[in-house]
């Protein structure tokens, strides 16, 4: 067992909100950075967006003339390689520098948010475990 009982599960329970916290701040921190390193226009920009719970650093691309902003990725997309492949090889790699940091920071993101689900659930539980045995011990 990960942690010894309901109070080791509160305590990885806070560790995991401070970690939450730390994950956004870096993804915020990184977004910044992207725009600092390359000013408007751009063919694309980091943004961090919430969802489910839990956040995500995302590539956004300009919203045409549908005003809908555009979200996508770099690598695995149509639009995402054809940005890339507009960009001259130095800017290409910088790019791909942030789009590895982006990557990183949500696994980090949606593990974490798993675990924090995954504890909570048990935490309920363990709840209504103690509910029903007081129940049945009258």
């Amino acid at each position: 067992m990960p942690f010894k009982g309901k109070g080791g599960a509160r305590r990885r329970l806070r560790e995991l909100e401070r970690q939450r916290d730390e994950i956004e701040r870096r993804m915020r921190a990184v977004a910044s950075e992207f725009k600092a390193t390359f000013r408007a226009p751009r063919i694309a920009y980091l943004a961090v967006h919430h969802n489910g719970g839990y956040f995500n650093l995302r590539w956004r691309g300009d919203a045409g003339d549908s005003g809908v902003p555009v979200f996508f990725e770099l690598t695995t997309t149509a639009r995402g390689r054809l940005a890339l492949a507009t960009l001259p090889t130095p800017v290409r790699r910088l790019f791909l520098g942030f789009e590895r940091r982006r990557l990183e920071l949500n696994l980090a993101s949606s593990t974490c948010q798993h675990e924090l689900r995954r504890l909570r659930d048990y935490l309920s539980k363990l709840d209504a475990l103690r509910d029903c045995e007081q129940e049945n011990a009258r």
